[in-house]
């Protein structure tokens, strides 16, 4: 395939499998400008499909650099009532939306991290509702990806300009299933695997999992009726959406009154575009109570510091360490990828339907049974291919999941 026959086979997919954009349906796409040539073709392939409107909503990043290097401390604190009204309005109306990650990881590597701190504070104020309808399932969501030039030489650093991009885009397509002759039937048999190994880890209904490596000891208590789910779902419509492309994981929300132990990163995390890295969080009954990092570390600070629920965790995720992004050997410098190449936990806010009738509790509920509230939800990676888990009944005893990085059951 060419370029263009490429973009438009993945804005294909994507609108198809992705969102399953329904006719009549509005849908919002967020996007960085350097993704121009999807969001183009992503707006056609809904358009053909049916869909009544698309609203693109496009940021720069040199320009959002030069926020950060002249705009006071309070531009980042300030949450816009006009902005929320959108927001829940397109709750509302039940707006499907679009979200495409193409910024340089390091965008704001130099910006200062109270900005960063409060830009991520108010954006999770903003977001709240939305968030927790998201994570409802209220609305067809999708979290994809599309190079840009820099983005690719920090991936490739031997290739410049254009060539790196094309070369991220081959690695991204082949992660995405567009390579495959009909990517639609390859997500359908990759998500049943998923389905099926969630189903299994559901049917065992462990009390707490234990993992263990060189840079990780640590016991992750589960919640009573926790749920363990693939990234396909349906929408509250009965639609069936894909909400991460790429995606290898099954996961579920864990209890955030039981997690014991230290946890170190295996992959850098990106994050409001400053890299934090090697980097441990030491936890007491549910709570990070000691952090250190080498890189990053006052972005790693404000964020546990974001609210109360940023210092427990929201998920964890289980992804073999034989797994197509991490075989690829490539370093994303990117979460939704890299987070598919590993283990992964996340700070902050919990899936309410990682718990049966969860989508039917309320907040207060649901953090009564486990589950962690908070404004922000930030995966990072700590799997490696020294990576064990064992499974904990209530009893004692064990049984191993996770051997040398990979599954056993």
């Amino acid at each position: 395939m060419n370029y263009i026959e490429t973009v438009e086979k993945y804005a294909q997919t994507v609108v198809t499998v992705g969102l399953n954009v329904q006719p009549g349906q509005t849908l919002v796409i967020n996007s960085d400008i350097d993704a121009i040539d999807f969001v183009r073709a992503v707006t056609k392939a809904a358009y053909e499909r049916g869909a009544h409107n698309v609203i693109q909503k496009l940021t720069d990043g040199p320009s959002r650099q030069l926020d950060f290097e002249y705009a006071p401390v309070e531009v980042f604190e300030t949450v816009k009532q006009y902005k929320i009204d959108e927001v829940n309005d397109f709750i509302e109306q039940k707006v499907a939306h679009l979200r495409i990650y193409s910024q340089t990881p390091e965008l704001l590597k130099d910006a200062a991290p109270d900005k960063i701190a409060a830009l991520a504070k108010a954006s999770g104020e903003m977001n709240k509702d939305f968030a927790r309808a998201a994570g409802r399932y209220d609305f067809s969501w999708c979290i994809v990806a599309f190079p840009n030039d820099k983005w690719g030489e920090l991936v490739f650093p031997k290739e410049k300009g254009e060539a790196a991009k094309l070369k991220l885009l081959d690695a991204m397509i082949k992660a995405v299933r567009v390579d495959k002759e009909d990517p639609v039937q390859a997500w359908k048999e990759h998500n049943d695997n998923l389905n099926a190994r969630a189903k299994r880890l559901n049917e065992l209904n462990f009390d707490k999992l234990h993992y263990y490596s060189e840079r990780t000891d640590v016991e992750i208590g589960l919640t009573k009726g926790h749920r363990w789910l693939g990234a396909s779902t349906k929408n509250a419509d009965g639609v069936e959406i894909q909400v991460n492309m790429p995606t290898e994981e099954v996961f579920t929300s864990p209890d955030y009154r039981r997690v014991n132990g230290v946890i170190g990163n295996t992959r850098p995390l990106a994050y409001q575009g400053a890299i934090i890295d090697d980097f441990k969080l030491t936890f007491k009954d549910g709570v990070v109570t000691d952090f250190e990092a080498g890189q990053g570390y006052e972005v790693l600070k404000n964020l546990l510091n974001n609210d109360e629920g940023a210092r427990r965790l929201g998920e964890i995720a289980l992804v073999p360490d034989d797994s197509p992004i991490s075989n690829s050997g490539i370093l994303y410098y990117n979460t939704l990828y890299d987070e598919n190449a590993s283990c992964h936990v996340a700070l902050g806010r919990s899936f309410p339907n990682a718990i049966e009738g969860g989508k039917d509790l309320s907040k207060d509920e649901l953090f009564d049974k486990g589950l962690n509230h908070s404004l922000v939800h930030v995966d990072f990676m700590m799997g490696s291919s020294d990576l064990n888990i064992d499974g904990v009944y209530e009893d004692g005893s064990t049984i191993p999941v996770f051997k040398d990085g990979n599954w056993v059951i």
